[in-house]
Protein backbone atom coordinates (compact mmCIF):
# COMPACT_ATOMS: atom_id res chain seq x y z
CA UNK A 1 0.00 0.00 0.00
CA UNK A 2 1.23 3.58 -0.73
CA UNK A 3 1.46 6.47 1.40
CA UNK A 4 1.01 10.40 1.17
CA UNK A 5 4.02 12.23 1.88
CA UNK A 6 5.14 15.72 1.48
CA UNK A 7 8.09 16.97 -0.31
CA UNK A 8 9.93 20.30 -0.60
CA UNK A 9 11.74 22.03 -3.53
CA UNK A 10 14.83 24.22 -3.05
CA UNK A 11 12.34 27.17 -4.81
CA UNK A 12 9.51 26.59 -2.18
CA UNK A 13 6.65 24.27 -3.34
CA UNK A 14 5.14 21.53 -1.52
CA UNK A 15 4.83 18.79 -4.02
CA UNK A 16 2.56 15.70 -3.11
CA UNK A 17 3.58 12.68 -3.32
CA UNK A 18 2.63 8.48 -2.82
CA UNK A 19 5.40 6.52 -1.72
CA UNK A 20 5.25 2.54 -2.08
CA UNK A 21 7.97 0.76 -0.07
CA UNK A 22 8.49 -2.59 -0.69
CA UNK A 23 10.45 -4.96 2.08
CA UNK A 24 13.10 -6.14 -0.17
CA UNK A 25 13.84 -3.13 -2.19
CA UNK A 26 16.49 -3.59 -4.94
CA UNK A 27 16.03 -0.04 -6.09
CA UNK A 28 13.28 2.80 -6.69
CA UNK A 29 11.31 4.55 -9.50
CA UNK A 30 10.13 7.94 -9.43
CA UNK A 31 7.17 8.74 -11.32
CA UNK A 32 6.31 11.39 -13.57
CA UNK A 33 2.78 12.07 -14.75
CA UNK A 34 1.38 13.39 -17.84
CA UNK A 35 0.41 17.04 -17.68
CA UNK A 36 -2.85 16.69 -17.96
CA UNK A 37 -3.12 13.86 -14.98
CA UNK A 38 -1.67 13.37 -11.42
CA UNK A 39 0.23 11.12 -9.65
CA UNK A 40 -2.76 8.65 -9.51
CA UNK A 41 -2.13 7.77 -12.87
CA UNK A 42 0.78 5.59 -12.10
CA UNK A 43 -1.25 3.83 -8.93
CA UNK A 44 -1.50 0.42 -11.09
CA UNK A 45 1.93 0.45 -12.14
CA UNK A 46 3.26 1.06 -8.62
CA UNK A 47 1.69 -2.18 -7.81
CA UNK A 48 3.44 -3.70 -10.48
CA UNK A 49 6.62 -2.59 -9.68
CA UNK A 50 6.32 -4.18 -6.18
CA UNK A 51 5.83 -7.55 -7.53
CA UNK A 52 9.65 -7.01 -9.02
CA UNK A 53 11.20 -5.81 -5.91
CA UNK A 54 11.16 -2.08 -6.79
CA UNK A 55 9.77 0.39 -5.03
CA UNK A 56 8.10 4.03 -6.24
CA UNK A 57 7.93 7.32 -5.22
CA UNK A 58 5.02 8.78 -7.75
CA UNK A 59 4.95 13.00 -7.05
CA UNK A 60 2.53 15.54 -7.97
CA UNK A 61 4.00 18.54 -10.30
CA UNK A 62 3.23 21.54 -8.97
CA UNK A 63 0.35 22.80 -10.02
CA UNK A 64 -1.35 19.35 -10.50
CA UNK A 65 -3.34 17.38 -8.44
CA UNK A 66 -2.53 18.29 -4.79
CA UNK A 67 0.39 19.86 -5.52
CA UNK A 68 -1.34 23.08 -5.51
CA UNK A 69 0.32 25.77 -3.40
CA UNK A 70 3.82 27.24 -2.63
CA UNK A 71 5.06 27.31 1.02
CA UNK A 72 4.12 30.93 0.93
CA UNK A 73 0.08 29.85 0.33
CA UNK A 74 0.95 31.49 -3.78
CA UNK A 75 -2.27 29.15 -5.70
CA UNK A 76 -0.21 27.16 -8.72
CA UNK A 77 -1.92 26.49 -11.79
CA UNK A 78 -0.64 24.49 -14.65
CA UNK A 79 -2.72 25.69 -17.01
CA UNK A 80 -2.04 29.21 -16.30
CA UNK A 81 1.94 28.54 -16.66
CA UNK A 82 4.25 29.84 -19.08
CA UNK A 83 6.68 27.62 -20.66
CA UNK A 84 9.59 28.57 -17.93
CA UNK A 85 7.10 27.78 -15.02
CA UNK A 86 6.23 24.47 -16.65
CA UNK A 87 10.26 23.80 -17.11
CA UNK A 88 11.11 24.76 -13.34
CA UNK A 89 9.14 21.59 -12.56
CA UNK A 90 12.64 19.72 -13.04
CA UNK A 91 12.48 20.80 -9.12
CA UNK A 92 9.73 18.66 -8.41
CA UNK A 93 12.14 15.73 -9.72
CA UNK A 94 15.28 16.95 -7.61
CA UNK A 95 13.47 17.16 -4.69
CA UNK A 96 12.12 13.54 -5.33
CA UNK A 97 15.70 12.22 -5.70
CA UNK A 98 17.01 13.99 -2.47
CA UNK A 99 13.72 12.61 -0.30
CA UNK A 100 15.35 9.28 -1.68
CA UNK A 101 18.63 9.74 -0.64
CA UNK A 102 17.74 11.11 2.91
CA UNK A 103 16.51 7.79 3.19
CA UNK A 104 19.22 6.10 2.20
CA UNK A 105 18.52 4.43 -0.81
CA UNK A 106 21.30 4.29 -2.71
CA UNK A 107 21.38 7.30 -5.60
CA UNK A 108 22.43 4.57 -8.24
CA UNK A 109 19.79 2.86 -7.44
CA UNK A 110 16.78 5.64 -8.57
CA UNK A 111 15.37 5.61 -12.15
CA UNK A 112 12.85 8.26 -13.40
CA UNK A 113 10.45 7.07 -15.47
CA UNK A 114 8.19 9.67 -17.20
CA UNK A 115 5.10 10.32 -20.06
CA UNK A 116 4.61 12.73 -21.99
CA UNK A 117 5.94 16.27 -20.47
CA UNK A 118 6.83 14.03 -17.66
CA UNK A 119 8.46 11.65 -20.33
CA UNK A 120 11.12 15.00 -20.54
CA UNK A 121 12.05 15.96 -17.27
CA UNK A 122 12.59 12.16 -15.93
CA UNK A 123 15.34 12.48 -19.43
CA UNK A 124 16.64 16.11 -18.29
CA UNK A 125 16.66 15.08 -14.32
CA UNK A 126 19.95 12.12 -15.69
CA UNK A 127 21.78 15.61 -16.43
CA UNK A 128 20.97 17.06 -13.17
CA UNK A 129 21.87 14.28 -11.23
CA UNK A 130 24.11 11.69 -13.58
CA UNK A 131 24.59 9.56 -10.53
CA UNK A 132 21.03 7.65 -11.44
CA UNK A 133 20.80 4.53 -12.80
CA UNK A 134 18.66 6.04 -15.68
CA UNK A 135 15.19 7.18 -17.27
CA UNK A 136 11.84 5.38 -18.98
CA UNK A 137 10.22 7.66 -21.41
CA UNK A 138 6.62 7.01 -22.56
CA UNK A 139 6.17 9.41 -25.58
CA UNK A 140 8.48 11.81 -25.03
CA UNK A 141 8.65 15.50 -27.56
CA UNK A 142 9.26 18.76 -28.09
CA UNK A 143 6.78 20.35 -24.89
CA UNK A 144 7.27 23.34 -23.35
CA UNK A 145 10.25 24.54 -24.99
CA UNK A 146 12.08 21.29 -23.97
CA UNK A 147 13.89 18.97 -26.72
CA UNK A 148 14.37 16.26 -25.44
CA UNK A 149 16.89 15.24 -27.82
CA UNK A 150 18.69 18.34 -26.78
CA UNK A 151 18.93 16.38 -23.22
CA UNK A 152 20.00 12.66 -24.30
CA UNK A 153 23.10 14.37 -25.47
CA UNK A 154 23.78 14.44 -21.64
CA UNK A 155 23.29 10.71 -21.05
CA UNK A 156 26.05 9.06 -19.74
CA UNK A 157 27.08 5.54 -20.89
CA UNK A 158 26.68 3.87 -17.17
CA UNK A 159 22.53 4.87 -17.58
CA UNK A 160 19.95 3.07 -18.72
CA UNK A 161 17.51 4.54 -21.42
CA UNK A 162 14.06 3.01 -22.38
CA UNK A 163 11.81 5.18 -24.67
CA UNK A 164 8.33 4.39 -26.30
CA UNK A 165 5.78 5.89 -28.88
CA UNK A 166 3.25 4.97 -30.86
CA UNK A 167 3.30 6.02 -34.96
CA UNK A 168 0.58 7.06 -36.67
CA UNK A 169 -1.89 8.21 -34.08
CA UNK A 170 1.93 10.15 -32.14
CA UNK A 171 3.94 10.89 -35.01
CA UNK A 172 6.25 13.63 -33.60
CA UNK A 173 6.56 11.70 -30.17
CA UNK A 174 7.52 8.63 -31.83
CA UNK A 175 10.37 10.78 -33.90
CA UNK A 176 11.19 12.08 -30.61
CA UNK A 177 11.39 8.93 -29.04
CA UNK A 178 13.45 7.29 -31.81
CA UNK A 179 15.85 10.24 -31.88
CA UNK A 180 16.35 10.45 -28.41
CA UNK A 181 17.50 6.87 -28.09
CA UNK A 182 19.68 7.45 -31.08
CA UNK A 183 21.55 10.29 -29.72
CA UNK A 184 21.81 8.68 -26.34
CA UNK A 185 25.04 7.63 -25.09
CA UNK A 186 23.98 4.83 -22.95
CA UNK A 187 25.43 1.44 -23.20
CA UNK A 188 22.23 0.15 -22.59
CA UNK A 189 19.38 1.73 -24.33
CA UNK A 190 16.04 0.52 -25.83
CA UNK A 191 13.35 1.90 -28.43
CA UNK A 192 9.97 0.43 -28.76
CA UNK A 193 8.05 1.15 -31.50
CA UNK A 194 4.08 0.65 -31.17
CA UNK A 195 0.99 1.89 -33.80
CA UNK A 196 -2.28 3.46 -33.15
CA UNK A 197 -1.43 3.19 -29.80
CA UNK A 198 -1.98 6.02 -28.25
CA UNK A 199 0.49 9.05 -25.90
CA UNK A 200 2.17 8.52 -22.88
CA UNK A 201 0.58 6.20 -20.27
CA UNK A 202 -2.26 5.11 -22.99
CA UNK A 203 0.33 2.64 -23.90
CA UNK A 204 -0.41 0.52 -20.78
CA UNK A 205 -4.28 -0.06 -21.74
CA UNK A 206 -3.02 -0.59 -25.66
CA UNK A 207 -0.45 -3.35 -24.29
CA UNK A 208 -1.45 -5.16 -21.35
CA UNK A 209 2.11 -7.04 -21.40
CA UNK A 210 3.78 -3.39 -20.68
CA UNK A 211 3.52 -3.07 -17.42
CA UNK A 212 5.52 -6.67 -16.57
CA UNK A 213 8.12 -5.94 -19.26
CA UNK A 214 9.20 -2.65 -18.45
CA UNK A 215 9.35 -3.46 -14.54
CA UNK A 216 11.75 -5.95 -15.60
CA UNK A 217 13.83 -3.87 -17.60
CA UNK A 218 13.99 -1.83 -15.03
CA UNK A 219 14.78 -4.33 -12.73
CA UNK A 220 17.43 -5.84 -14.75
CA UNK A 221 18.90 -2.56 -15.20
CA UNK A 222 19.33 -2.21 -11.07
CA UNK A 223 21.35 -5.30 -10.78
CA UNK A 224 23.76 -4.76 -13.61
CA UNK A 225 27.21 -3.48 -12.20
CA UNK A 226 28.08 0.35 -12.44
Amino acid sequence: MSERVILNTFDGVTIVADWYPVPTTIGVAILIHMMNLDRRSWAPFQQVLAKYGIASLAIDLRGHGESLATDEGTKLDYKKFEDDQHQQSINDIDAAVRWLTDKKYPIDRIMTVGASFGANLALAELQQEPRLCGAVLLSPGNYRGMDPADDAMYVKPHQALWAAASDSDDPESFEAARKVVDVAGAERKTFVPYKNAGHGIHLFTSDPKLMDALATWIKDSFQLPV
